[in-house]
């Protein structure tokens, strides 16, 4: 199949829960069809708003999430509330008095969701993650953070410098605990997000870099046309270099051979 029946196809269907501002649904707009549940789910992107709770593992839980059983998404993403296992209620709380939303985001993918990704700090206890960081792509802060997937991600090397606005050093420019020292605009650059739809803290503190989800959901992408056969036919030019160097070495090699006294 050609890459031309993209076209011929729907877009991809993507669950977005634990999301009320749902700034990374501005994001996986680009990549599909989003429904993004949330609490207190605002209206401040594409992605179509759902206003319920996605923790359905609660306990003492009354409501229903609101998706038939029978529906299913192309994609999952989730952030479970992280505050049981933040740096922050470590300093100044007690971490038995948050819930664990982990499993919650477990059962609505294996319910509706036929991949998954599940955002959290790297403290929490996610599945085999992905630990990515500042760091590996050039930005100046660290904002840590790990994604369990239902497809493979490779680890990319955790060593590399911050890029601030002093050029490359070891040091990051500023962190999102104190995020009043930037302006919101300077957070959505870093972040890589509409500056004017957000409130400043919760781009600081809580959006997940737009270049994380681009490198996770990069393999995601491979694994789904795999799926639906949209690379069924597609040329691999995975190794277009070394073929060509190889076929110029013989074309030079062939070339020398006719004066070569020797072979005749």
């Amino acid at each position: 199949m050609s890459e031309n029946n993209w076209a011929d196809r729907d877009p991809p269907t993507i669950l977005h829960c634990f999301a009320d501002y749902g700034v990374e649904s501005e994001f996986l707009s680009e990549l599909g069809d989003v429904y993004r549940v949330g609490i207190d789910a605002h209206d401040t992107n594409r992605s179509t708003p759902i206003r319920a709770d996605a923790h359905v593992t609660a306990e003492g839980k009354d409501w229903h999430f609101p998706v038939q059983d029978d529906v299913e998404f192309d994609l999952g993403v989730f952030h479970p509330v992280c505050s049981k296992w933040a740096s922050t209620t470590s300093i100044s709380g007690d971490a038995d008095d948050h819930e664990n939303m982990i499993p919650s985001a477990r059962r609505i993918a294996e319910d509706h969701c036929r991949h998954h990704v599940i955002e959290n700090v790297p403290r929490a206890p996610l599945n085999d993650p992905v630990v990515l960081n500042g760091r590996m792509f050039g930005l100046p802060i660290e904002f840590e953070r790990a994604f369990e997937t239902s497809f493979r991600v490779p680890q990319p090397p955790r060593q590399g410098l911050y890029l601030t606005s002093e050029g490359e050093t070891d040091t990051t420019e500023t962190s999102s605990f104190y995020f009043t020292e930037r302006s919101r605009l300077w957070w959505s650059r870093v972040k890589g997000c509409d500056g004017w739809r957000y409130p400043k803290q919760h781009i600081a503190k809580n959006t997940i870099p737009r270049v994380y989800l681009d490198y996770v959901l990069r393999s995601w992408i491979q694994v789904h046309e795999e799926e639906i056969g949209i690379d069924d036919g597609r040329v691999d030019y995975s190794d277009y270099d070394e073929r060509n160097e190889l076929a110029r070495r013989r074309a030079q090699n062939y070339d020398l051979s006719e004066f070569d006294d020797s072979s005749n």
